[in-house]
């Protein structure tokens, strides 16, 4: 029994000092874990970030180059979105490759929106060999051709022109339009009085393309042509109108008289493209039939009025545009005359386009767009109003609404000094509002909040929010100064 005993207590004993042995190991490991460093955790965080790093970055290029045709369409439509330039040449070199018509589609269309013109020489090789290719892509290269002025495309495109039969020719009308000489406004005008479709509907469709594209081009060298067509009583209104503008901005005091006729007309169409016109032109006749039109019956003739004020700086009419932000009938001449006034900088209208968006009880739309034109275009003006307003309402759970709205209109703004805003709703626990302060970040690349945003890309919890954070930390380099300003205020 006692030799039992004494076996017992043998185990006994051993068991405690190894367990003691164990813990006090385990403490050592804590308290060297602990010892470490804050540099040397930041360092292995570091690492562990630029993995990730790495890691998302190998999957895009994978994706790119082993893909199946969706998940490149998917991935090419992320890189837009985030303005990631880093896989530009690897699609530059599926483009060449892919034998999937979608692929390249979207790929001109990717390319044109960033003035790359790395797919020249293919989008004039597809012109060429037309009728060997998918109608899209056909389609999509004339675009990227017209988005990117390619003047060696016109042959191409005159050739097209000259088949009747041609599923391309608006397309090809409204290139010439945009990157044609002199003597492509003429070879259109030929174009014009030679059209002589069976289909009546087809054929006035194509004249007023053909009208459009010359309104654009508005060259001396047509002159007489469009004498003609504004004067034809015959012609359609929309044709006939695109002739009144396209003499407008040709600048010849000749069209004056023509145009002052023409804005007497009882037809609408016709009155607006004669105020379109004659805008351009500083003699007392013509400011007195821009007055007029401000106070026409037709709420088109008062819109182009507005537009065409602003477009020509017209100091003289910032009274009228004015009482049009204030009393007009039509909430989209008050928004176009409210985006007007943001351009001329007078005392009296940035007093009231101020006092109207302080105002609660001023429409949404309104408040919404005064925030917008002003931020954009008199940024000073504006900013302390709106930065209390988004500040005041993001708090303010009876404002989700408004504050949601107004942060998408802060998220259009290149501007750093709305950092503090951008903070503001990177720091909302409500998903929406964070989003919107991540199309903030992506506007401005504010350095001061890349850390909240890393916080909000390594919280798995946030979920798509997560990822996106994290593309929009990869994408760019968030200490450049970019083209806005640093934010004096």
């Amino acid at each position: 029994m006692k030799t039992l005993k004494k076996e017992l207590n043998f185990f006994l004993k051993t068991g405690i000092l190894s367990l003691l042995f164990i813990l006090s190991l385990a403490v050592q490991l804590g308290a060297q874990e602990t010892a470490q460093s804050p540099s040397e955790n930041k360092a292995a965080q570091a690492d562990e970030k630029k993995k990730k790093e790495v890691s998302e970055f190998e999957e895009k290029r994978d994706t790119i180059l082993y893909g199946i045709g969706d998940d490149i369409l998917e991935l090419i439509k992320r890189l837009k979105a985030d303005e990631d330039d880093r896989f530009d040449t690897d699609l530059q070199k599926i483009f060449a490759e892919t034998k999937i018509p979608a692929i390249r589609e979207a790929l001109f269309a990717y390319f044109a929106e960033k003035k790359n013109d790395c797919l020249k020489a293919d989008a004039l090789m597809l012109l060429e060999n037309k009728d060997d290719a998918p109608q899209e892509t056909v389609r999509s290269a004339i675009s990227y051709i017209r988005d990117l002025e390619i003047y060696e495309g016109i042959d191409f495109l005159r050739q097209i022109l000259k088949d009747e039969e041609s599923e391309y020719r608006d397309l090809c009308i409204s290139a010439i339009g945009k990157i044609g000489k002199p003597e492509d406004a003429v070879f259109l005008t030929e174009l014009f009085d030679s059209e002589a479709s069976d289909d009546e509907k087809k054929s006035l469709i194509i004249k007023q393309n053909i009208m459009f594209a010359l309104e654009e081009l508005h060259t001396p060298e047509i002159w007489d042509f469009l004498i003609r067509t504004a004067e034809d009583s015959d012609q359609n209104s929309i044709i006939r109108g695109s002739a009144v503008s396209a003499l407008g901005k040709i600048g010849d005091e000749r069209a004056i008289p023509i145009l002052s006729e023409i804005f007497e007309s009882k037809d609408p169409v016709l009155r607006t493209a004669a105020i379109k016109g004659i805008a351009g032109f500083k003699d007392a006749k013509a400011k007195s039939i821009l007055t007029q039109a401000f106070k026409d019956s037709y709420y088109k003739v008062r819109l182009q009025a507005v537009q065409s004020a602003k477009e020509e700086k017209a100091e003289d009419a910032v009274p009228f545009i004015l009482y049009r932000a204030k009393k007009d009938p039509e909430n989209v001449v008050k928004l176009a005359a409210i985006e007007a006034l943001s351009h001329f900088n007078n005392a009296e209208a940035n007093e009231w386009l101020i006092d109207s968006f302080n105002e609660e009880r001023t429409g949404l739309s309104i408040r919404l767009k005064i925030a917008e034109s002003l931020l954009k275009n008199n940024f000073d003006v504006i900013f302390d109003d709106v930065k209390k307003a988004a500040l005041k309402a993001i708090s303010d759970k009876k404002q989700n609404k408004f504050s949601a709205e107004l942060g998408k209109v802060i998220s259009t703004i290149e501007n750093r000094g709305t950092a503090p805003i951008a903070e503001a709703y990177l720091n909302h626990k409500d998903p929406i509002f964070k989003s919107i302060g991540l199309d903030m970040f992506k506007r401005n690349k504010y350095p001061e909040l890349v850390p909240l945003v890393s916080l909000i890309a390594e919280d798995e919890k946030n979920g798509a929010l997560s990822r996106r954070a994290k593309d929009l930390l990869q994408s760019g380099n968030t200490n450049s100064s970019q083209n806005n300003q640093t934010g004096n205020k």
